[in-house]
């Protein structure tokens, strides 16, 4: 009888804020450093301002990843890096507030997206799109959506104070762009459906305890802060349907000394064991 050795499969999504500020090249360094000593084999990126596809190869490069897409070079784009070639990949701007990134990496379908920040209904639109997406994709084979989903989950409510939802309306009372909120409360629609398509949340795989991916030390202005200040939340997820999932190793919210600082986010760390 023969043994098929395992290996793992490991991958970081993460909003990067406004393209790791291009300004900043002791922010970058930064970010290279948490990639090399990671060494994941595929980063999806979300929030590449500023970046152009040669520049994100450039930079790929620098940490071992020969192959890179970038989803446009203009507003908020996602991307995809990794050690392994990238096939059947899709860049779609179309009906979708930012981006996303469609490509099959290591015999696994992969999706990095950036829902809207604005407003639940236009996530709700991206999310079935996406969903509508993966539908064609044969269900023995294992599906990954992961990114910025500007949208809470459901299994965090404990955790989402009177605070959070004040906070949020005193927001849409200011600006009229902002509708986050379902009839006053938090709106989990748009990750229940994910769920509802059979999706299930990676963190929550492997993890009881709540993990924000949200505030950092570090402000959306990028100025470094003395506290985390702000409500913590988790909107950065890794997403898998039943054939992934069952591959999940670990999953985490990664916090340490690199990326308190990189970005207003943290990262959403996995690993999968593949034959």
């Amino acid at each position: 009888m023969t043994t098929i050795a395992q290996q793992k499969v490991k991958i970081l999504s993460y909003n990067v804020l406004y393209g790791l500020q291009k300004d900043s090249v002791e922010n970058i360094e930064r970010y290279k450093q948490l990639i090399k000593d990671l060494q994941p084999d595929i980063v999806a990126t979300q929030e590449m301002n500023g970046w152009t596809q040669k520049a994100l190869e450039e930079l790929a490069k620098d940490y071992d990843h020969p192959y890179a897409l970038q989803s446009k070079e203009t507003g908020f784009p996602v991307a995809l890096t990794s050690k392994t070639p990238m096939v059947n990949f899709k860049k779609v701007t179309e009906n979708m507030w930012h981006a996303y990134i469609y490509a099959k990496v290591n015999g696994i379908h992969i999706f990095v997206i950036h829902f809207s920040p604005f407003s639940y209904q236009k996530r709700l639109e991206e999310v079935t799109n996406i969903i509508a997406q993966a539908a064609e994709i044969p269900v023995d084979e294992p599906i990954l959506i992961m990114g910025d989903f500007n949208s809470m989950a459901e299994s965090d409510r404990e955790h989402y104070g009177d605070n959070l939802a004040k906070g949020m309306k005193k927001s849409e009372e200011k600006h009229a762009h902002i509708r986050n909120l379902n009839n006053g409360q938090i709106d989990y629609s748009v990750l229940n459906k994910l769920k509802d398509a059979g999706f299930k949340d990676s963190y929550r795989l492997l993890n009881k305890d709540f993990a924000s991916s949200m505030p950092t030390f570090k402000d959306g202005n990028g100025n470094i802060k003395q506290t985390q200040s702000g409500t913590p939340k988790r909107i950065d997820f890794l997403w898998c349907n039943d054939v992934a999932a069952k591959r999940v190793t670990t999953s985490t919210v990664l916090k340490n000394a690199q990326t308190h600082y990189i970005s207003d986010h943290y990262p959403v760390y996995v690993e999968l064991a593949v034959e």
